[in-house]
């Protein structure tokens, strides 16, 4: 009967491990909802290894000062931007919102950092924003180690 429950328990894990990143992005609506911090721009609100807890958000609900993931715009001489998706997205803070000809862009900032990003933001960009709680994001630290330790092997 004990190893009935300890087989049981370990399949239960193993598919609650394989259906989990699906799981969170149905329940968060979005494709990415945890990202791993790999820079130091935004200490010491976030350190680099903390996964950061991702939210879907339409872009007209974002406001100053929340912090945001996006995959970062490559200027294009056509009208139309170019956006990049990157291995790890840009997780940063707005500190600011324009409206050109109807079309919203973010202007972020490493916390960290002590100049803006020298980059708009279009909406279309924005994976999503953190979870906060009490103001601060929803982490768990040294976790997005591992993350990014896989990253480099793949750059390799």
């Amino acid at each position: 009967m004990k190893r009935f429950f300890e087989v049981t328990f370990l399949i239960v894990a193993i598919v609650l491990v394989l259906t989990l990143p699906f799981l969170l992005k149905v329940a968060l609506n979005t494709s990415i909802p945890l990202a791993a911090v790999e820079s130091s721009s935004m200490i010491p609100t976030l350190n680099i290894g903390d996964v950061v807890v991702i939210v879907g958000v339409n872009p007209e609900d974002i406001k100053v000062n929340d912090i945001i993931v996006y995959n970062k715009v490559v200027p294009n001489p056509s009208p139309k931007s170019v956006i990049i998706s990157l291995r790890t997205p840009i997780i940063h803070r707005v500190i600011d919102i324009v409206n050109v000809e109807g079309k919203i862009f973010f202007i972020t900032k490493g916390d960290g950092n002590i100049v803006r990003d020298s980059w708009y933001v279009p909406e279309e960009g924005v994976l999503g924003k953190a979870v906060m709680i009490n103001g601060y994001p929803l982490r768990v630290p040294y976790v997005g180690y591992f993350s990014l330790f896989f990253h480099a092997l793949t750059k390799s």
